[in-house]
């Protein structure tokens, strides 16, 4: 037996690496020679303390340029050949695609990780069906293919991209919940939180929209974005909407954050009218886990987080109205009731979102494939 298996983690995003999975590839080096391999958008000097290693790479996430991803699979073909990885785990669209393929070639064990099925699946163009057929060519070779929610695994499986057998369901990309703890809301007003990158699909536009019938009836409650404005991105919001939306005093723009507890702790309520095709947001994970009440769309991803009544209030997609109403219903309930929905999400987090419970699938897929238990 070796003395340490090799493993690679595989992204589009350093920071989205960091930001996710930090806690799986640290508890995992203990044990695993492990490799993280994304582009290099951030500072990754923190993989150092914990000896994982670190390879960049060149990944154009929203470009259509097929040279360029033939360049990417073959970058990535290059690296898994002379480093000779046990095991590899692929995440986000193009490294799935690209990688699965080099992997495949070099008949090394790899799963990919589908963290919500994103912008090329919400409708039905060229892009959608390029994306299926693409999907179902790469991930042939795959050990497994897991997904964070159960809609976008029926989804693969109806279209043919892959069948049940070699599909697993984790449940989002856990949250430590040591980190995200409870915490006394210290607010003097009610203030409304959205979480997340500025994208249409997230639902900002329906927020801002909600939160000016809103001001009509409650003009002392608060409205926040906070999140990075991505200008590259075709789904984004303008800094000139962005400008125009603060200018006009329906909503704050904090901008973009290390540490969002501050905020969380601020805030009466987060709220995400998302129609992406989300895996399991972490904005609500991790809402939820420091006992924020929560608003959601009724949709993939959002509706695994949010218990009806429960944890939260769940709306309808693409609705403003029904965001209002729900944004009013929040409003309305008594402290008592929204301290309890908080202390419901907590517990939920807990049971069944705890990045230990993610961090143990990990585990048993190693070990059953390095170690042949």
């Amino acid at each position: 037996m070796k003395e340490k298996y090799k493993i690679a983690f595989v992204g589009n995003s350093a920071l989205t690496m960091l930001n996710f999975r930090l806690g799986v590839m640290r508890s995992l080096s203990s044990e695993y020679d492990v490799t993280m391999i994304t582009p290099q958008d951030c500072d990754v000097a923190v993989l150092s303390e914990y000896g994982i290693h670190y390879i960049a790479i060149d990944v154009d996430c929203k470009g259509m340029n097929p040279l360029r991803d033939m360049r990417l699979m073959r970058t990535l073909y290059s690296i898994y050949k002379e480093e000779l990885f046990d095991f590899i785990f692929h995440y986000t669209i193009k490294p799935i695609l690209y990688g699965s393929y080099a992997a495949g070639l070099l008949r090394c064990h790899h799963i990919a990780i589908e963290t919500g099925l994103g912008y090329s699946f919400i409708r039905r163009n060229w892009l959608y069906y390029l994306s299926r057929m693409m999907h179902r060519y790469a991930l042939r070779k795959a050990d497994a293919i897991w997904f964070l929610n159960q809609d976008d695994c029926d989804a693969f499986v109806k279209w043919g991209i892959v069948n049940q057998e070699r599909v697993h369901i984790i449940h989002g990309e856990g949250v430590n919940t040591d980190y995200f703890k409870s915490s006394e809301r210290s607010s003097e007003y009610f203030c409304f939180l959205h979480c997340g990158r500025m994208l249409r699909s997230k639902g900002v536009a329906l927020y801002v929209q909600a939160a000016e019938r809103m001001k009509k009836e409650y003009p002392k409650v608060k409205f926040q974005l906070l999140g990075p404005l991505d200008s590259l991105n075709p789904d984004a919001i303008t800094p000139k909407e962005m400008e125009l939306w603060v200018r006009s005093g329906v909503v704050d723009y904090l901008g973009v954050t290390k540490d969002v507890r501050p905020y969380l702790e601020q805030c009466s309520c987060v709220v995400l009218p998302s129609y992406y095709m989300e895996g399991v947001p972490r904005s609500l994970m991790e809402a939820a886990s420091m006992e924020c009440p929560l608003i959601a769309t009724d949709s993939v991803g959002c509706k695994d987080v949010v218990l009806d009544g429960i944890n939260g209030l769940l709306c309808e997609k693409r609705s403003v109205s029904s965001l209002y109403h729900a944004m009013k219903k929040m409003v309305n309930l008594t402290a008592e009731e929204r301290a309890q929905m908080g202390s419901n999400g907590r517990q939920l987090m807990l049971r069944k979102f705890d990045e230990k419970i993610v961090l143990h699938e990990y585990e048993t897929i190693l070990h059953h494939y390095l170690q042949g238990c």
